[in-house]
């Protein structure tokens, strides 16, 4: 019986090249028929209350920062909006890049075909490409996640990678790079490789840091502290102001139990909610997840959790801290696909790393 053959590691980066810049055209033209941000975007007009005019007035945090990049291709460049989600996508395929190298280095499956198969299907699937390769906050999201984890792998040679990560996130969106600076304390004082001296002196900037950026979500939430009675609060404001679109994929959120926010956030829409081409396309990549996710339970029981790379341990950490948030904030299926998009691929990667774990004890 012949072996199942797949491309090398080296062959297929090249193939996810071209394929990720493809979901960029796929991306234009989907907003091209039907809207979206990330027009708005590049013609500048998504935040306009404060009236910019230069290319420095456009400068600040969330939409004021993606149109201060895109003033210069944007406006006096006048390049065209699918260049614009072009440049995008080989922002984030920086990204998938510097994650594949770190699943390479770390998995050590390079010489087994099934794995390396499961590992391209994970790096494959749609939703990742769809809203990390266009003009929008998920390209950069995941483009500061990759830094950010490059740095935390090797941080004595790697450290500046970290902090960029943290500043490009908190850039993108503000809670984002909180908890990655909030995550950078533990990552520094648990690092080997650091000396003392360094820790102690990283320790109260990073501290000051956190404090200014906590200070800084408050306002832009309007949030009067961090007390439980706050985030309830925030959280109704929130669920109301999203309301208002009543949008075909709305869901009833504040009344689900934790379980309930928990499956929708991992695995809706699921097979009998689906309508359309790109609901059934979630529909079947929610479906490979829950198969994926399924396989942990067993692999946690047998304690092969200490095989889990520390990078990885820390994107999981992040991805359900945000989680967590999205079960206060979000009740559109929509938004939930697009906003767990470029972490998703975390937990994907856990349950491959677990299965693989599993056959090398003959479980």
């Amino acid at each position: 019986m012949n072996r199942i053959s797949v491309p090398q590691p080296d062959g297929f980066i090249r193939f996810l090249f071209f394929y990720h810049l493809a979901f960029a055209l796929v991306f234009t033209w989907y907003l091209n028929q039907h809207g979206g941000d990330a027009i708005r975007y590049w013609n500048l007009t998504a935040e306009t209350g404060h009236q910019p005019e230069t290319w420095s007035d456009h400068f600040g945090t969330r939409s004021y920062f993606i149109q201060w990049l895109n003033y210069l291709p944007s406006k006096l460049l006048g390049l065209p909006f699918w260049i614009g989600n072009v440049l995008y996508a080989l922002a984030s395929f920086w990204a998938l890049k510097i994650l594949f190298s770190l699943v390479i280095q770390t998995f050590k499956i390079e010489s087994d075909a099934l794995f390396l198969g499961l590992l391209y299907l994970v790096f494959l699937l749609p939703n990742l490409h769809f809203w990390t390769a266009g003009i929008g906050k998920e390209s950069l999201s995941l483009l500061g996640l990759a830094f950010f984890l490059k740095g935390s792998h090797d941080l004595k040679k790697g450290g500046y990678w970290l902090l960029l990560g943290i500043l490009l996130s908190y850039l993108v969106r503000p809670l984002q790079g909180a908890l990655l600076l909030g995550m950078a304390l533990p990552i520094i004082w648990l690092d080997k490789g650091l000396a003392s001296w360094l820790k102690l002196g990283l320790t109260p900037i990073l501290v000051v840091a956190a404090w200014y950026m906590t200070q800084f979500l408050l306002y832009i939430t309007h949030m009067d502290g961090i007390a439980p009675a706050d985030i309830v609060g925030f959280s109704e404001e929130q669920f109301r102001f999203l309301d208002q679109f009543a949008a075909g994929s709305a869901i009833p959120m504040r009344e689900y139990p934790w379980w309930q926010k928990a499956w929708t956030l991992f695995f809706r829409p699921f097979w009998g909610e689906g309508g359309s081409f790109w609901q059934y396309m979630a529909i079947l990549e929610n479906s490979i997840s829950l198969f994926l996710i399924l396989t942990l339970p067993l692999w946690l029981i047998k304690r092969n959790w200490k095989n889990i790379p520390l990078w990885l341990l820390w994107a999981l950490v992040y991805g359900l801290l945000l989680m967590g948030v999205y079960a206060l904030t979000l009740n559109n299926l929509g938004i939930i696909m697009r906003m767990k998009s470029f972490f998703m691929i975390f937990f994907h990667l856990l349950a491959i790393l677990g299965i693989y774990n599993l056959k090398l004890r003959n479980i």
